[in-house]
């Protein structure tokens, strides 16, 4: 421990900070720096802190993690919130992220907050942590996710997938179904009013709420080198939609949308999307596209069991991640926030 050394991030320290993210098996945009400035736009979040864990003497970097800060609506109350951090090998560098887990939730308790919630890419829990965690009230990150192993062939993906799923690729090809890639921000308040059209038609149709048009503008151009817009289109129109992550090696499906129209659904834009985007994060390097949730093992009524039915279509595999934790930084005012949540159901 006496090796250890916590430290801030800073603008100085921002390239290597992202570089440690990019290689670490933990590591996803969620915790790059551009992901911290896509938080600080969105209204009711911010400020983003960035803290880590390095080698006193060779200054190697070991955990990190961002704490967004997120307003509770209540009485001037917040929490901070490290969405799939902190960052850091479970294998090789244990003992520096339980060091920074320990640190962190001592440097928020001065700051202030209610409590502290982190959910990261870990399959299982930690133990021996020096402060107590609990079962977070709510995980904003989901715990199953399908992915595909990008390294394999496309041959060997398309064997792997459920007959309906090549079927379906195979017919919005043939339908004549085109595919458009809008990368590097330079989507234009068109582009984003197609987005938000199908958006809104999905949201209705599938009765769920999505985030507030400018969430999606702020993702497109903060993330600019990461987040891309796609467009299914036929004869001319624009008929599904999606925005994807491509960061490292890992590609992530964010958010999709379809047009309603019963005409254009028959020609199964969607399936050719998905296929595509695949086909972008290989040209990218990535060595996994994923599907970023589904409804956990053995439950079958789940906010996520319609979406399931389409991503098991394309084969896959599994990925099962820890719940969220929480650290309490005000007891009080932590029993209070759980009462009303659970009175708002």
């Amino acid at each position: 421990m006496n090796s250890l050394e916590f430290f801030s991030f800073s603008d100085a320290n921002k390239a290597s900070w992202d570089d440690f993210v990019k290689q670490s098996p933990t590591g996803s945009i969620h915790q790059i720096s551009d992901w911290k400035n896509f938080q600080e736009k969105i209204p009711g979040r911010g400020p983003d802190l960035g803290f880590g864990v390095r080698d006193k003497d060779s200054g190697e970097i070991l955990a990190t993690t961002f704490c967004v800060r997120m307003e509770m609506g209540m009485l001037g109350k917040f929490w901070w919130y490290s969405a799939r951090g902190p960052v850091f090998d479970l294998k090789k560098n244990e003992a520096a992220g339980k060091f920074l887990i320990e640190h962190v939730a001592q440097e928020l308790k001065k700051i202030g907050g209610v409590f502290w919630r982190f959910d990261p890419y870990f399959s299982s829990e930690l133990q021996g942590l020096g402060v107590q965690t609990c079962l977070a009230i709510q995980n904003y990150q989901p715990t199953d996710t399908l992915e595909i192993d990008l390294t394999k062939s496309n041959e060997t993906i398309l064997a792997e997938m459920k007959r309906k799923g090549r079927y379906n690729i195979n017919l919005a090809q043939r339908k004549g179904v085109n595919i458009v890639a809008l990368e590097n921000g330079k989507c234009t308040p068109q582009d984003l009013d197609d987005f938000w059209k199908l958006n809104n038609e999905t949201t209705t149709r599938d009765k769920f709420s999505g985030h507030q048009k400018s969430y999606y503008k702020f993702l497109l151009e903060e993330l600019k080198d990461y987040a891309v817009l796609f467009f299914a289109e036929y004869e001319g129109r624009r008929i599904a939609t999606a925005i994807s992550t491509f960061c490292a090696d890992k590609a992530i499906y964010y958010f999709g949308a379809s047009s309603s129209d019963g005409e254009v659904r028959n020609l199964m834009a969607p399936y050719l999307l998905q296929w595509e985007m695949m086909q972008y994060a290989k040209e990218k390097e990535c060595k996994t596209y994923d599907f970023l949730g589904i409804a956990p093992e053995g439950v079958k009524k789940h906010a996520y069991s319609g979406i399931s039915e389409f991503k098991w279509k394309f084969g896959g595999y599994r990925k099962t991640y820890i719940s969220g934790k929480e650290i309490v930084l005000n007891s009080f005012w932590y029993i209070v926030y759980k009462l009303v949540k659970r009175l708002k159901g």
